[in-house]
């Protein structure tokens, strides 16, 4: 990022670091389909990310890092965001399960839970579930401990 970018807030580092994870999932697999394009495209609108940090975001995400959420609610919608990913070329790939499972231990989920949240958010079909019943499956895991 820019020198600029030390005087983004801590929203925006939050949105340009949830988008430098998206973009982690999009290249695990080493190739980024048409779809996990669009998909990147209309993503990058969502959350303010510039042309110019959508590129180099783009040739090193792993120059970005994982900044948590207090909010687990947020760190729930952020992972049906890169469950979203996972899913745009319809095809889960195992590098993209595994990078999923390091970016959910970054966003502050518990430990000991990251594995069953992660195998129950590949289970659930995004095309058919909305955000909010996503919300409420994870959260159901994360309080049945």
């Amino acid at each position: 990022m820019g020198i600029s970018d030390i005087y983004l807030g801590i929203g925006q580092r939050r949105n340009i670091s949830h988008f430098a994870n998206i973009v982690r999932i999009a290249m695990s697999d080493n190739e980024i389909s048409p779809e996990e394009i669009a998909f990147l495209t209309r993503i990058s609108n969502k959350y303010n990310i510039s042309e110019e940090n959508f590129k180099e975001i783009l040739k090193s995400p792993e120059s970005i890092p994982t900044i948590a959420h207090i909010n687990c609610i947020e760190r729930i919608e952020r992972l049906y965001d890169l469950l979203i990913m996972i899913r745009a070329d319809h095809h889960i790939q195992t590098e993209e399960v595994s990078m999923l499972r390091k970016i959910a231990t970054g966003l502050a989920f518990p430990l000991h839970e990251v594995d069953r949240i992660v195998d129950e958010a590949i289970t659930i079909d995004t095309d058919s579930t909305d955000v909010e019943s996503f919300t409420k499956a994870i959260l159901k895991i994360l309080r049945h401990k």
